[in-house]
């Protein structure tokens, strides 16, 4: 199985390198970035992938590389990336911004009640 370097930066954030799998599915690929934002961060982050961004390279007809912003929705996309990126994977890793945000359950989850032991009035 082959597998391609990639860059993800966590609401714009400092770059995290992995590997995809060049056969991963738009689900699997979100599912793989909820789980090394648990390791990277705090196992304890709640947070989940809510969009999912490739910065998508092109060669203007100076030569110089420009990224323009592809959003990611489903397998196709992700497909769509990898095709572009082999045109260009002489430019570096494969880079993807992910915006995470946190479930409204999860929120309520978190909050401190009158109930709780670790409530302290204000």
């Amino acid at each position: 199985m082959r597998s391609t370097l990639a860059a993800v930066y966590y609401n714009n954030g400092k770059p995290i390198l992995f590997r995809i799998n060049d056969d991963e599915t738009f689900e699997g690929l979100k599912q793989q970035l909820n789980q090394l934002n648990r390791t990277v961060n705090n196992r304890n982050d709640n947070r989940t992938v809510s969009s999912l961004m490739y910065r998508k390279p092109s060669i203007g007809s100076d030569g110089r590389v420009t990224f323009t912003s592809m959003e990611l929705q489903n397998n196709e996309d992700v497909q769509t990336m990898f095709s572009i990126f082999e045109q260009y994977s002489t430019r570096g890793p494969i880079e993807l911004d992910a915006t995470m945000t946190r479930s409204v359950e999860a929120i309520l989850a978190s909050l401190v009640g009158p109930g709780d032991p670790n409530y302290v009035p204000m």
